[in-house]
């Protein structure tokens, strides 16, 4: 590679200093996504002032599908080959692999973050589905906050679906939700970029330390629908690893039995009962946010208000529909 290329995709941060205009871009990294790639992010339109499409390596349709929405989406949709070739997560390669090397991961999602042209951002990925009910209100929230000028964290969650042996679509159970801090609106700064992680890469939030939101249940997550259950990126002994423990410890369960009462029930039983009193009732948790600054756990956050963002959705429309 020529020291033209090292030059430009080497990861400055001292860029993410640079005044941006208020608005949200959504920055993706795209290794062969094509089978959920338009909708990904036409489902995310709406919502966000562009998407910076980084793409690298790819041998399926991801190139020619982003150049249609380019031209589709003119200065909103905007792909960016990552020439470099980044070594796959949970490889022996990657784990050896500096946050400076260009083929580290962290390089690939920082270079990416570095092209945003508005003052906040979002990871999205090209299997996630956006649930309008609550993607919409959730947005309005991320906009108030960059309107009044203040910087804060925004974090939300994903739904796993999965298709069982009748080819029907419902809940991946093993794992029902996606986003553990890692899905999230937030201001682009030099403080907050990626870094290397041994399995895959982490968010770095450095100080200060920024008040956080949760959100809501704003995608579907896809991966478990593509074939190969999403793993085909891996190197060839880790994917086929994945994909065997993935076939035993499969599991499935219609989105109306796992959004019923019950269920929701049982899932909160699996948190420590008296801190997920404390940290919902609302003088408690008034008291320890007070005190401490903290807000609840994201796991207790998403169990307090999981009736009801399952009650707002309507599978049939938000999901089914867009996915025959």
């Amino acid at each position: 590679m020529s020291d033209d290329h090292d030059a430009r995709f080497r990861f400055d941060r001292s860029v993410l200093a640079r005044s941006r205009p208020p608005g949200i871009s959504a920055i993706m990294r795209i290794k062969n996504g094509a089978d959920f790639l338009r909708l990904s992010i036409e489902s995310h339109l709406p919502y966000v002032d562009e998407v910076v499409a980084c793409y690298n390596d790819c041998s399926d349709a991801t190139p020619e599908i982003l150049a249609e929405l380019a031209a589709l989406y003119p200065g909103k949709v905007r792909p960016i080959e990552y020439l470099p070739k980044v070594h796959p997560i949970l490889s022996p390669e990657h784990a050896a692999a500096g946050n400076d090397s260009l083929q580290a991961i962290a390089n690939y999602y920082n270079f990416a973050l570095s092209q945003a042209r508005f003052s906040y951002a979002t990871k999205l990925d090209d299997d996630h589905l956006a649930i309008d009910v609550h993607m919409r209100p959730a947005v309005a929230q991320v906009r108030e906050a960059i309107t009044n000028g203040s910087q804060e964290l925004f974090t939300f969650s994903g739904l796993n679906l999965a298709r069982n042996a009748e080819g029907e679509l419902g809940v991946f159970t093993p794992q029902p939700f996606v986003g553990t801090g890692d899905h999230l609106f937030f201001p682009v700064c030099e403080q907050i970029y990626f870094v290397q992680d041994a399995r895959t890469e982490v968010f770095h939030f450095g100080p200060p330390r920024l008040p956080k939101r949760y959100v809501g249940l704003l995608y579907f997550h896809l991966k478990h629908v593509k074939p190969g259950a999403g793993f085909h990126n891996l190197g060839h002994e880790q994917a086929e690893q994945w994909q065997k423990d993935h076939q035993q410890q499969f599991g499935w369960s219609s989105f109306g039995t796992f959004s019923a009462a019950p269920n929701i029930n049982s899932l909160k039983r699996n948190v420590n009962r008296l801190e997920y009193w404390l940290r919902t009732t609302s003088w408690t948790e008034n008291c320890i946010h007070a005190l401490s600054g903290r807000n609840p756990p994201l796991k207790i956050a998403r169990l307090a208000r999981l009736e009801s963002d399952f009650s707002a959705i309507d599978f049939d429309r938000d999901a089914l529909k867009r996915l025959t």
